[in-house]
C-alpha cells in the first residue's frame, strides 16, 4: 500500500551523493516524526542490502550509482494489492515490515560497470539469490519515453505543477523482459547512464518497445496492450449502443 512517509527514495539518492531532502512540508508534524523513525530504521535495512549486493560483485565489477522504485513514485500494479503480498521469513525483513509498513513496494535498481541489478528489497533481504541481473550486452535496445502532466501541487495548495515521467521498456537477448514507469529524476539518471556508462553506450533509445518474438510484442507490451484494451471497450461499447438504439426503433415501429 502506497505510504506518504516512505523514505525509500531520498535514502537512495543520498547513497548516489545528492543531498538529503527533509520530510514533506505537507506532512503534519506526527507524520514527519514517522518518517525520521522510519529513515533511521531503513539505515540498518540497507546495510544488510549494500552487504548483500556487494558479495553478487566480481572482482572487477563496482556499483556506479542506485536507481529507486516504490509504489508511491513508480507504478504499483505488480507490488501492490494482491500482488504485493509476501510472508517475511527472516527476522530482519519482519523488522523491515512492521518499521515501513511496506512489502513487496520498494524496488531498487543498480548499475554497475558491467550490469543492472533489480530487485524487490524485502525478497532480497530474506534471500539474496532473489534478484534478475540484465548484462548491458544482452540489450540491444530500450523504450525510454518521456510524457509531461499538469497536477496539483502537493507542497502549495492552489497551486499546479508539471510532472514529468518516463516509460521504461526493453527485452534481453535471451528474451527477459523489463517495464516500468519511472519518475523523471529515475529517468534523467537512467539517461545519464546511458551516456558515462562505457558498457550502456551501445544500447539504442527510442520511443517504441522492441521485442525478440512477436507474441512477446502482444502480451507483454503494455502500452500496446492498452490500446488494444481500449479499442475493444470502444467497440463492446459501441455494439451495445447500437443495438440499443436499434431495439429502440423497432419498439416504436411497432
Amino acid at each position: 500500500m502506497a505510504i506518504l512517509t516512505n523514505p525509500f527514495i531520498n535514502m537512495i539518492n543520498s547513497y548516489n551523493g545528492l543531498p538529503e531532502k527533509p520530510a514533506p512540508a505537507y506532512l503534519s508534524d506526527e507524520l514527519k516524526q514517522l518518517f525520521r523513525k522510519r529513515e533511521v530504521a531503513l539505515y540498518i535495512s540497507m546495510r544488510q542490502v549494500l552487504d548483500q549486493v556487494t558479495q553478487l560483485l566480481a572482482d572487477d565489477e563496482k556499483i556506479i550509482n542506485m536507481l529507486p522504485m516504490t509504489d508511491e513514485a513508480n507504478s504499483g500494479y505488480a507490488t501492490d494489492g494482491i500482488m504485493g503480498m509476501y510472508a517475511p521469513d527472516s527476522e530482519a525483513t519482519k523488522q523491515y515490515r512492521d518499521a515501513q509498513s511496506s512489502l513487496r513496494g520498494n524496488r531498487l535498481m543498480i548499475f554497475t560497470n558491467r550490469r543492472i541489478i533489480f530487485f524487490i528489497v524485502i525478497e532480497f533481504m530474506d534471500d539474496p539469490k532473489q534478484y534478475f541481473s540484465y548484462s548491458y550486452e544482452s540489450i540491444k535496445s530500450i523504450k525510454l519515453k518521456s510524457k509531461y502532466f499538469r497536477s496539483a501541487d502537493l507542497e502549495h495548495i492552489g497551486k499546479t505543477h508539471t510532472y514529468g515521467s518516463y516509460t521504461l521498456d526493453f527485452e534481453t537477448t535471451d528474451r527477459h523482459i523489463f517495464t516500468e514507469f519511472l519518475t523523471k529524476e529515475n529517468g534523467e539518471l537512467f539517461k545519464q547512464n546511458l551516456l558515462t556508462i562505457p558498457g550502456m553506450q551501445h544500447i539504442e533509445v527510442g520511443n517504441k518497445a522492441s521485442r525478440v518474438n512477436r507474441l512477446d510484442y502482444i502480451f507483454s507490451n503494455f502500452s500496446f496492450s492498452f490500446k488494444v484494451f481500449l479499442w475493444v471497450g470502444f467497440g463492446i461499447t459501441a455494439w451495445c449502443f447500437i443495438a440499443a438504439v436499434a431495439t429502440w426503433i423497432m419498439t416504436l415501429l411497432h
